[in-house]
């Protein structure tokens, strides 16, 4: 599976692709912001399409805390393509 994760961070295509998906999952349209709500529910689902634990409350919270700088209690698209790229890299550790 590792190598498949570093192919999909080699690929930014693929890794558009999947940023892109998980924010139409919620609805999400380019230029629009993903809620605390909406955060979990995507990286629920990204985790568990991976096989990995699912995330906390206290990991989303945290999470949050650290993507939205302007504490508009929302992250945008690019905040959260980088949270997507460290998830990927993390799980091939």
């Amino acid at each position: 599976m590792s190598s498949y994760i570093q192919q999909i961070l080699n690929d930014e295509e693929k890794l558009n692709k999947i940023i892109d998906d998980a924010f139409k999952s919620v609805g999400k349209k380019e230029g629009q912001s993903i809620s605390e709500e909406e955060l979990e529910k995507i990286l629920v689902q990204i985790t568990c399409d991976m096989g990995a634990e699912p995330p906390t409350k206290e990991d989303i919270k945290e999470v949050m805390e650290v993507l939205d700088t302007d504490r508009s209690n929302s992250i945008e698209k690019e905040e959260f393509g980088e949270l997507i790229k460290n998830i990927l890299s993390a799980l091939i550790e």
